[in-house]
């Protein structure tokens, strides 16, 4: 009975760790598309022609409308379903990432996977409550799932630093990835009500933390499909 535990456990964790690679691949898919069809305009520029990297947020791509005031229908929809497919990932990385964890961290996997989830939860919300319609709800449901998201991420540091050593090392891109989202953050709650706009460093940033991010979980599915591997020799 404990074998057949173990192995559907085991089934369960490389169908996370194949949820996270696929959500991924469909993310920069999708988003690279909902780029490429983006009519213009970002915060600083609202002239500005068509997407630019360092100076739109992603939420900018979910815009109905463009912030350059030119409609944006499907370029808005690929960018809302690149979002959803980073929540999937998300979602199945706060439900694997305890399994990395030490014994002496089974505590910290139940605040992982309790507060990742509900972040989740909120994440999802917000490429469908565009700030051009909806005002500060899209802000405030970002601060939530972020509020929440970082403490998940607080708590799965904390957990693979505890561990071995390549769960370790995880860990490290975790904490670096952790910093990187709470100084954007900071910045998106300093500039929010701002009557200027905010400068190229945020959305800059927020680009780093979600490529932190993005290495991190596929780093965890890595690990997960690796150890199966080597448990099947």
């Amino acid at each position: 009975m404990r074998e057949c535990v173990d192995h559907d456990g085991e089934a369960w964790a490389r169908r996370c760790a194949l949820v996270i690679l696929l959500s991924l691949l469909a993310f920069f898919g999708l988003i690279a598309a909902a780029m490429a069809l983006y009519p213009g305009g970002n915060w600083s520029d609202r002239a500005a022609p068509g997407h630019r990297f360092f100076a739109n947020y992603f939420c900018d791509l979910t815009q109905p409308i463009s912030l350059s005031g030119v409609k944006n229908p499907l370029g808005s929809r690929l960018a809302q379903l690149a979002m959803v497919s980073f929540g999937a990932a998300l979602s199945a990385f706060f439900w694997l990432v305890p399994r990395h964890f030490a014994p002496a961290a089974a505590r910290a996997g139940a605040w992982t996977r309790g507060l990742g989830e509900s972040a989740v939860l909120g994440y999802l919300a917000v490429p469908f409550t565009p700030s051009e319609l909806f005002g500060d709800v899209h802000a405030w449901l970002s601060l939530l799932a972020g509020a929440l998201g970082l403490t998940a991420a607080l708590c799965a540091v904390g957990g693979l630093l505890r561990s071995q050593r390549v769960a370790r090392a995880l860990g490290m891109v975790g904490a670096l990835s952790l910093l990187a989202g709470g100084v954007h953050a900071v910045l998106f709650v300093g500039y929010m009500h701002s009557s200027e706009p905010p400068p190229l460093l945020v959305p800059t940033v927020q680009k780093l933390a979600a490529s932190l991010l993005s290495g991190w979980m596929l780093g965890v599915a890595w690990l997960t499909l690796s150890r199966r591997r080597e448990s099947a020799r």
